[in-house]
């Protein structure tokens, strides 16, 4: 079939049409209640991670994320008799680099050629990626705003222990509130602006500043630490977050002492944050939390690391380790 006024060398193959949904993100795809078996075009194939034209769906059903199987594989076999258009959302994989998929198409006879249903996958990864740091800015600001108060009460309460005087109080409680405005704005903001790469000791104490009382921070980082520009906000979110911890429940909130040690062994970057002399039972340890969910983002999918913490008779402890790169 060609267009009005058209040829045949313009003419729709289905070559060129299926070329041109892929490069849409959009695969084809059919399935076979009664024999269980998927159909799946080359896109399909790469979605999934096999090389099968035809495939047995539990086989496939296997490959979806554990959070979401349950559900779509109701949906998906809700299709075989549900005449309804229908659009469901799953993930293939597990962990950060998992891909995100839409099955979009009508169910029941409707939908039918043969014995086979036939519809589409969408590619919606970068989509949900991108909702997902939309719902992470959004709880990130609610956390900061809640934060702010303790820091604030934390701080004053620093200041008092060795204020002289009214004035000496009020003007060193305003330094200190413009460093951690400073350290907020560095570790909230979007925009990498920095240049070459960053000493993470300098960053540290950058960010640890407002906290600082004699002796009660010792920041041991090599000074051969270092990270690209395009990481230093990822680092600056995970001080302000730890620090932050520390000023409501920790060693900052009262006459503790925290040392935060890095190296570079190989191809990987250590830090560890140790926090002694604080009342153990007000130390809070992994929670589920936005504080606690912010950390797994940032170290696990962000910097592509791990951490751990723990809590016993001497303090807190935290560990993490992400490859330098």
């Amino acid at each position: 079939m060609t267009e009005r006024g058209g040829t045949a060398d313009e003419a729709w193959t289905l070559a060129s049409f299926s070329d041109t949904i892929h490069r849409g993100g959009v695969a084809l795809w059919a399935w076979s209640p009664v024999r269980r078996l998927a159909r799946l075009d080359s896109l399909c194939q790469e979605f999934w991670g096999t090389t099968q034209t035809v495939i047995g769906i539990d086989e496939l059903f296997a490959k979806v994320n554990l959070e979401d199987r349950l559900g779509m594989v109701r949906e998906w076999e809700a299709s075989a008799t549900d005449p309804q258009p229908y659009s469901f959302d799953f993930r293939i994989g597990m962990g950060p680099e998992a891909r995100w998929i839409s099955a979009r198409g009508v169910g029941g006879e409707a939908g039918r050629v043969g014995e086979w249903l036939q519809a589409i996958f969408m590619d919606v990864t970068e989509h949900k990626r991108a909702e997902e740091a939309e719902r992470l800015l959004t709880a990130e600001l609610a956390h900061r705003v809640s934060n702010m108060f303790s820091v604030a009460r934390a701080l004053t309460s620093i200041v008092a222990r060795e204020a002289t005087s009214t004035p000496a109080f009020a003007e060193d409680l305003a330094r200190r509130f413009g460093v951690l405005h400073e350290a907020t704005t560095l570790a909230t903001r979007s925009q990498k602006s920095d240049q070459g790469h960053v000493h993470l000791k300098d960053l540290a104490q950058r960010i640890l500043s407002p906290y600082h009382q004699g002796q009660n921070i010792d920041v041991a980082i090599d000074e051969g630490v270092v990270v690209g520009s395009e990481y230093t906000n990822d680092y600056a979110m995970i001080f302000h977050e730890l620090a932050t911890n520390s000023a409501k429940y920790g060693a900052l909130s009262g006459s503790g002492a925290v040392r935060v040690e890095g190296s570079m062994t190989g191809d990987t970057i250590r830090l560890t944050w140790r926090e002694g002399g604080a009342d153990p039972g007000a130390v809070k340890g992994e929670g589920t939390g936005f504080g606690s969910r912010l950390l797994k983002q940032t170290i696990e999918r962000s910097l592509r690391g791990r951490f751990s913490r723990t809590i016993d008779g001497d303090g807190l402890r935290f560990e993490m380790s992400v490859p330098a790169g």
